[in-house]
């Protein structure tokens, strides 16, 4: 539980985020996903409740801190110097000699695509690349736990996708906590998901659905379609909705005994979409 004055961020929140991979967290605006990554850093004190980080509580005396790396919304970038002095400088805060954090920052700059873009003041630089240098600067350290609030926000496509791809190998050995407004993303990424809603969770599942049974999307040549007599209309994509409550096969051999020509016959699949409307829509 957590509470800024008189507003509860979190209520009767409960997570638990796997060892390795990527942990989406999912909500609308305002329903606790920045105060969960808050909390997990350490950042605000819960009123009520417990939290365990690496095995220990994330307080300030504990070395918690020391093994996460955080990028919120917000850059933190210093806009007067480099986007190499930016990394160098993190380096140095986080105890790091020089030579070492030259190296690292190297390193994450080129694997991110924009070591070109490193001698540039940062106020000179575009919203997006400003973006990867932040993702530049949270993979920069090796970090046991990495926390991620929107990273791929104000990217175009192709630099948003080469950052999936980098989350996607980083993942392998480390969680990696991902909130983020991008359903696609999430489904693509994470292999589990939490979907937050006024404080708590109200879904924590494997991305990847399926629909209830017995019911399929079909496609069939021409618009006509009916099952046991009675016609069924295509939505705007032409796409029917058979609720049969029978296994594919019946359910197809029927359609087929009934004069269907069928294109596509598929089981109804329910997408991380669906149930982000449903539970908070």
């Amino acid at each position: 539980m957590v509470d800024y004055g008189m507003h509860r961020a979190l209520d009767g929140l409960n997570l638990e985020i796997p060892s390795s991979g990527v942990f989406g967290l999912l909500g609308r605006n305002g329903a606790g996903k920045t105060t969960t990554i808050r909390a997990i850093a350490g950042l605000v004190k819960p009123a009520a409740g417990s939290i365990s980080v690496l095995g220990k509580a994330p307080e300030p005396e504990s070395d918690v801190r020391k093994r996460i790396s955080v990028l919120f919304a917000e850059d933190g970038l210093v806009v007067n110097m480099t986007a190499r002095e930016n990394l160098e400088a993190w380096g140095a805060v986080n105890g790091l000699p020089g030579r070492r954090s030259r190296d690292l920052s190297t390193a994450a700059l080129t694997r991110l695509g924009i070591l070109q873009q490193g001698g540039r003041l940062v106020r000179d630089l575009s919203t997006g690349v400003r973006r990867i240098v932040v993702l530049a600067r949270a993979f920069m350290l090796e970090r046991e736990l990495v926390l991620l609030d929107e990273p791929t926000s104000s990217l175009d496509p192709v630099k948003a996708g080469e950052a999936r791809d980098m989350l996607r190998d980083l993942a392998a050995d480390r969680p990696i906590l991902l909130s983020t407004h991008n359903l696609t993303e999430a489904e693509e990424l994470c292999g589990s998901v939490a979907i937050i809603h006024l404080g708590r969770v109200v879904w924590n599942a494997a991305p990847g659905l399926s629909g209830p049974a017995g019911v399929y999307e079909v496609f069939v040549e021409g618009s006509a379609l009916s099952w046991r007599g009675t016609a069924i209309e295509p939505d705007e994509k032409g796409m029917h909705l058979v609720d049969s409550g029978l296994g594919p096969a019946d359910t197809l051999a029927q359609l087929v005994s009934e004069g269907a020509r069928i294109r596509e016959f598929r089981p109804r699949r329910r997408g991380l979409a669906d149930v982000f409307r449903e539970l908070a829509g």
